[in-house]
């Protein structure tokens, strides 16, 4: 029966010690992140700050250069210009010479339409002119 004892006391100590070096073991896992976060935190706010102290020697180089290419490509004249320009097509010039083609087609379209119903207003019209030349 000692023997038993001594046995159930054996795998007692055994599994209570197995259990405290898990247990410590697990601290030590934990103290470990602990210890990368922090040096991963420091890097990552060195890497900010040196990205912050590369931006505050760029910045005066790109507003020179977004305030020339901005200045060139934009202004409200040039703007205003364009606009003019693209409305012209549409309603000035060429919308005038857009409405003479009409008119010239429907002018065509009548005559052609006299042809065939009327051919003596057909020989007056051509008569006029061979009339004017003959004169001239």
């Amino acid at each position: 029966m000692a023997n038993l004892l001594n046995q159930v006391e054996t795998i007692y100590n055994v599994a209570k010690e197995t259990a405290k070096t898990s247990i410590t073991a697990g601290f030590g896992v934990y103290g470990t992140i602990i210890d990368e976060a922090a040096k991963s935190s420091d890097k990552a706010t060195q890497f900010f700050e040196s990205l912050v102290e590369r931006g505050t020697q760029v910045e005066p180089k790109v507003k020179e250069q977004v305030s020339a290419f901005l200045g060139k490509r934009i202004s409200l004249e040039s703007i205003e210009t364009k606009a003019q320009s693209i409305t012209s097509r549409f309603t000035g010039v060429q919308g005038q010479k857009l409405n003479e083609v009409e008119n010239k087609i429907d002018l065509l379209a009548i005559m052609i339409s006299e042809l065939k119903t009327e051919p003596a207003k057909v020989q007056k019209v051509i008569k006029a002119p061979a009339k004017a030349t003959a004169e001239a």
